[in-house]
């Protein structure tokens, strides 16, 4: 739970949110970043019960957690470059954009002297005052670097606010559309398991099915970094009994998430460098087919609906971002190998 006071931040742990300090606020202030909170910290501007502590501190339930005012500073991406917004919708509460492959949400490793979307977003704005981190304004969930599509922006601290709790306890809608390298064993699948960053690779996440999860539990095993992950897939065309056109809902909003639960269902995502194998299609496919597939450079996955309810007035909302012309075109070529209808 949180409050202000005097423009100070209190929150209260409660008995399902114990866990590391950083990740707590990570999760509770969202439109903050991880590094950013991990400064606040060593800065000495949070508090635990009154103390302050470090980015690893255990917490339990009952603590109370004091963030001081955070003072105004120069920031390294004063002059991060900027790209138009494909705007879809648009309020004095909320921006809805389309956005486009190639293009990561904030600034991070990485990312210096390219645009972001936060960066064409305070462009956009101009030199109205933005809610949330300087860094990350206005953003309350991320899309990948390479995945396109539907996202919200909150043009004020109220809406900000009010998304950020819709994100947190999962009552918004978020629909995707991803080419699998694979078909699907059945029509639709639930799949729930808890992810974590995979200790080989520390880009990739990796997946721990519910049940081993309960057993390192019972264990005694430190499991603070496991998410519980759930995903929804529809199978919606089977492509010369390879690929698979399917519709993911997600429950949860995990990094990675749809990413990660296909490469387990044996199905990567088409064209994801971090998860799936080098494509390789076999003769059925005419050779300009082929050769169109294997040339895919970003993983063909898309945010194709997103529901909300109006932060302001309550209504609910749902918006949908066309397929990019390279997915679209992609999917035409293999339209003749269609044996599932929709």
């Amino acid at each position: 739970m949180a409050r202000a006071e005097q423009n100070t931040t209190i929150l209260t742990v409660s008995d399902a949110d114990s866990g590391r300090l950083d990740q707590y606020l990570v999760r509770e202030l969202p439109s903050h970043s991880r590094s950013t909170l991990q400064n606040w910290i060593r800065a000495g501007l949070v508090l635990v019960n009154g103390t302050p502590t470090k980015s690893g501190f255990d917490l339990s339930p009952g603590d109370v957690i004091e963030i001081a005012p955070v003072p105004k500073a120069e920031h390294d991406d004063i002059d991060q470059p900027s790209v138009p917004l494909n705007i879809l919708f648009e309020d004095d509460a909320i921006l809805i954009i389309n956005k486009p492959a190639g293009l990561t949400i904030h600034p991070g490793a990485g990312t210096h002297g390219q645009p972001t979307v936060a960066s064409a977003f305070k462009a956009y704005m101009g030199s109205k005052a933005l809610p949330g981190d300087e860094d990350r304004p206005g953003i309350v969930h991320r899309l990948d670097k390479e995945t396109t599509g539907v996202m919200v922006l909150a043009k004020t601290p109220e809406a900000l606010r009010n998304l950020a709790a819709q994100f947190k306890d999962k009552t918004n809608f978020r629909e995707y559309v991803a080419l699998l390298d694979g078909v699907l064993p059945e029509d639709e699948i639930m799949l729930e398991t808890y992810l974590y960053r995979d200790p080989r690779h520390r880009l990739r996440f990796a997946s721990m099915s519910i049940e081993e999860h309960m057993i390192e539990s019972q264990s005694g095993r430190d499991l603070q970094g496991y998410r519980y992950a759930k995903s929804f897939f529809n199978k919606r065309k089977v492509y010369g009994n390879r690929l698979t056109l399917a519709t993911v809902r997600l429950s949860t909003g995990r990094t990675h998430q749809i990413r990660v639960h296909a490469k387990q269902l044996k199905c990567a995502v088409v064209g994801d460098n971090l998860y799936a194998p080098t494509l390789r299609l076999p003769q059925g496919f005419a050779p300009d087919v082929r050769a169109a597939l294997e040339a895919v450079d970003r993983q063909l996955l898309h945010a194709r609906r997103l529901g909300i309810t109006h932060p302001v007035d309550g209504r609910r909302l749902a918006f949908e971002a066309p397929l990019p012309d390279a997915f679209r075109s992609v999917l035409e070529l293999l339209e003749k190998y269609n044996s599932a209808a929709d």
